[in-house]
């Protein structure tokens, strides 16, 4: 199949090129023109397409392939802005995205897999699990821009998905980790050397980045998949003071860990939320540590099944939560970015137990 990856520079983008090339895909990676990239950077065989999804003028020229003949089969879409203020996440993300879905409909490219994000739920509806018919956000304007922005990318793509009857397939994934981003943000707050794991006994919605790769191009690759969505979790149940005490051991932090305990931890942001309500009005600015709504949507103790996407798609975590580190600690991950398509893979460890 012929692809184009957007955002295919970034830390899940390489990995999922990496994992379309194994298997056979004949990819195109659109790479900003600014972006200086060292040859060995993708797989051999990968083919460039300079461009931005910020600059619609540039996009239908990246949904051909590199013989300039014939239109990519499918886009797997993964660009979005996580950094600068709310507007500018906004407007790359949401306005990068209507340029992208324009560029599609004059190429007449209809089968999409689309990056989301487990920011789009209600953290605080959700009952004792978030699966995929949990709710969405209803309080949108009170998370932060991140949030805000992939909600929209996802109800843009959606709303062309349906008027055009384009193969749709959404995927949330939790927290994306390995090599060079161990430190997730759903942990906890780091204060100097110290680390304060928040719920320590919490289940992490964990989902290492060569699985979560793996997933994009099941995706792509499965019938079934159109207009589904899938969250994207691995099987191993791994808590927030297990996986801390991971990065100190491998080096990826330095200090000690300290607990706190989700009910206090909310409590605190409560208290906190309503003394600025109190002194400073609507108006009144917090750390968003101790804006209720975004702590729970970073910390709030949930199950998080991962059955649909294991039954529907067959798809099953690679590598289970200890090969993964032994792999991000031997950079066997990292060295397989680049390796030859044809180059054999070792044989991983397989956890076939259930969420």
């Amino acid at each position: 199949m012929r692809v184009l990856i957007t955002g295919a520079t970034g830390f899940l983008g390489r990995y999922v090129v990496a994992a379309a090339v194994r298997r056979g895909h004949s990819v195109t990676a659109l790479v900003r023109p600014s972006r200086e990239l060292p040859e060995s950077f993708f797989p051999v065989g990968v083919a460039i397409a300079r461009g931005d999804v910020r600059n619609a003028e540039c996009l239908p020229a990246a949904l051909q392939n590199r013989a300039g003949l014939q239109s990519i089969d499918a886009v797997i879409h993964l660009a979005a802005c996580v950094v600068g203020d709310d507007e500018s996440q906004f407007a790359n993300t949401v306005v990068g995205t209507e340029n992208l879905l324009a560029a599609m409909c004059l190429q007449q490219v209809t089968r999409l897999v689309h990056c989301s994000t487990f920011s789009v739920y209600d953290w605080q509806q959700s009952g004792r699990q978030l699966d995929e018919q949990s709710a969405l956000e209803s309080d949108l304007y009170a998370r932060d821009g991140y949030a805000i922005s992939k909600t929209w990318q996802e109800r843009l793509v959606r709303r062309t998905a349906d008027e055009h009857g384009w193969q749709l397939t959404v995927l949330r994934p939790g927290f994306i980790w390995g090599a060079g981003n161990e430190l997730i943000a759903g942990i906890g707050q780091s204060v100097g050397r110290w680390h304060i794991v928040i719920g320590g006994r919490r289940r992490l919605p964990l989902t290492y980045v060569e699985n979560c790769a793996d997933s994009f191009v099941t995706a792509l690759e499965t019938p079934a998949a159109c207009g589904q969505t899938y969250n994207v979790v691995d099987t191993d149940t791994v808590t927030a003071w297990q996986f801390m005490g991971e990065c100190l051991q491998a080096g990826a932090a330095v200090g000690r860990r300290l607990y706190l305990p989700y009910w206090l931890g909310i409590g605190v942001a409560q208290l906190a939320n309503w003394t600025s309500r109190w002194l400073f009005g609507p108006t009144g600015k917090l750390p968003g540590l101790l804006v209720p709504i975004k702590f729970r949507a970073r910390f709030r103790p949930l199950e998080f099944p991962n059955g649909k996407i294991r039954e529907e798609l067959g798809w099953h975590p690679k590598w289970n939560f200890r090969s993964a580190w032994q792999r991000v600690r031997s950079g066997e991950a990292l060295a397989l970015l680049t390796a030859e398509p044809n180059s054999q893979m070792p044989q991983a460890e397989r956890e076939d137990s259930l969420v």
